[in-house]
C-alpha cells in the first residue's frame, strides 16, 4: 500500500484548524437548508410534492458528483481546488433560490447543487483523515464542530421565525445560506493549506477496491439508514405543524446537536471497548426505535427528546462508518470512497426517502403511517448490517 505524505506540524495545524472552521460554517448553512427549507418554498406557495422533488434531484444529481470528485481529487494528489469549486457552486445555488423561488427553478437549482456543490462535504471528510493519518479515529472530533455549526442556526433561525423577526421567505432565509458557505469558501482560500496525498496513478485498482463486499454491504446499510431520515431531514416543520407542533422545530434540533455533539468527540472511547460493526448495528436499531416512537410523541418535550436520538441514529453511525470505510481501502482511493459513501447513501438513499415523504405528504397520508415507514426502513439496515457486523469484529 502507498504510504501517506508526510505533513509538517504547522501544516497540519492549519488544516486542522481551517477544516474544523469550514465544518462549522457549512454545515450551519445545512442547519437552515435541512429543516426549513420545506418551509420556505411553502411559503413562496410550492407544494409538498414539488419540495419532495427539488430533494429527489438534489440527491439523484448527489448520487453521482461526490465519487467523480473523489476519483479527480484521488487522481490529482489533493482536494482543495476543487472544494474551493464546490463551495463556490453553492454560494450561487442558494443566491439563486432566493432569487427566483419558482417551481421549475428551484428544482433544477437543487439538481445543480447535488452536481457542482453537494461533494464539499465529503472532500472535507477526505482531507481531516488525510492530515490525521493515523490518528483518523480522532475524526469525530473535528467532525463535530459541523455539528455545533448546524445546531447553532437551526436554533437562532427557528427562533427568529417563531418570534416574527426574520421571515421564513426564501428572499430571507438562503441569502444566509449562501453567505454561510461564502465564509467557508473564504476559510478555505485564505487558512487552509494544500494537503497532498499519494496520487491515484491508474483507475485500475478502483474497481477491484470498491467491489469489495463489506464495504457495499456498508453502504447499503448507510443508504437505507439515510433513507429513514426523510422526514426529519426534508420534512421537519410540516410534520411537526400536522400534529400541532409547529413550534418545537428549534426544540428537536437543539437536542439532537446536543447528543451529537457529545456522541461524536466520544467514539474513539467507544470503539476501544465495543466493535465498529456493533456500535453500527446499535445505531440503527436506536433509529428504529426513533421512528416507531415519535408519533406517540404529542407534547413539545417528548418530541424534542425522542429526536434527540439523531446524536445516535446518524451522528455516531456517521463518524463510525466513515472511518471503517476509510480503513479498508488504500491511501490513495481515500476520496474516492468517501464520495461513494456521501454518493450512495447521502444521494441515493436521501432521493429514496424524500420522494417517498414528500409523496406520502402529498397525498395526505396519516402523519404516523410516515414515521412507521421510517421505521420499517431503517429495520432492513439493521438486517443488512448483522451480517456485516460478524466481519467487523
Amino acid at each position: 500500500m502507498t504510504e501517506p505524505v508526510i505533513l509538517s506540524a504547522s501544516v497540519r495545524r492549519r488544516a486542522l484548524i481551517g477544516l474544523t472552521l469550514t465544518y462549522f460554517l457549512s454545515f450551519g448553512s445545512m442547519g437552515i437548508q435541512l429543516p426549513f427549507t420545506a418551509l420556505a418554498m411553502k411559503h413562496a406557495g410550492l407544494g409538498p410534492a414539488v419540495i419532495g422533488s427539488m430533494w429527489a434531484a438534489r440527491s439523484l444529481t448527489g448520487a453521482f458528483s461526490p465519487l467523480v470528485y473523489g476519483l479527480i481529487a484521488d487522481r490529482l494528489g489533493g482536494a482543495r481546488p476543487l472544494l474551493l469549486a464546490a463551495l463556490a457552486a453553492g454560494v450561487a445555488v442558494f443566491t439563486g433560490l432566493a432569487l427566483f423561488p419558482t417551481a421549475t427553478s428551484a428544482v433544477v437549482l437543487f439538481a445543480l447543487f447535488g452536481c457542482f456543490a453537494n461533494p464539499a462535504n465529503s472532500l472535507v471528510d477526505g482531507m481531516i483523515l488525510t492530515v490525521l493519518g493515523p490518528q483518523a479515529s480522532r475524526y469525530g472530533r473535528f467532525r463535530a464542530a459541523g455539528t455545533v455549526g448546524f445546531g447553532v442556526s437551526a436554533v437562532v433561525v427557528s427562533v427568529l421565525v417563531e418570534r416574527g423577526a426574520l421571515s421564513p421567505a426564501p428572499a430571507s432565509l438562503f441569502p444566509i445560506c449562501a453567505a454561510l458557505i461564502a465564509g467557508a469558501f473564504v476559510v478555505v482560500l485564505v487558512v487552509v493549506p494544500p494537503v497532498p496525498r499519494p496520487m491515484l496513478t491508474s483507475f485500475a485498482g478502483v474497481s477491484v477496491a470498491l467491489k469489495n463486499p463489506l464495504l457495499g454491504g456498508l453502504i447499503l446499510a448507510g443508504s437505507l439508514l439515510w433513507a429513514s431520515h426523510a422526514g426529519y431531514v426534508s420534512f421537519l416543520s410540516p410534520l411537526a405543524e400536522a400534529v400541532g407542533l409547529p413550534g418545537t422545530v428549534g426544540m428537536a434540533v437543539a437536542a439532537a446537536v446536543v447528543v451529537e455533539a457529545f456522541a461524536m468527540p466520544l467514539s474513539p472511547l467507544l470503539l476501544r471497548r465495543v466493535s465498529p460493526g456493533t456500535v453500527l448495528v446499535a445505531c440503527a436499531v436506536v433509529g428504529t426505535l426513533r421512528w416507531w416512537l415519535t408519533p406517540w410523541c404529542v407534547t413539545p418535550w417528548s418530541f424534542a427528546l425522542v429526536n434527540g436520538l439523531h446524536g445516535i441514529s446518524f451522528g455516531l453511525f456517521f463518524v463510525v462508518i466513515v472511518g471503517v470505510i476509510a480503513s479498508k481501502v488504500p491511501v490513495t482511493l481515500r476520496q474516492t470512497s468517501q464520495g461513494l459513501l456521501s454518493s450512495l447513501s447521502l444521494g441515493l438513499g436521501g432521493m429514496v426517502g424524500g420522494l417517498g415523504v414528500g409523496t406520502m405528504l402529498e397525498q395526505h397520508v396519516d402523519v404516523r403511517v410516515i414515521w412507521w415507514s421510517m421505521a420499517g426502513i431503517a429495520a432492513l439496515a439493521v438486517v443488512v448490517l448483522v451480517p456485516v457486523a460478524r466481519r467487523l469484529r
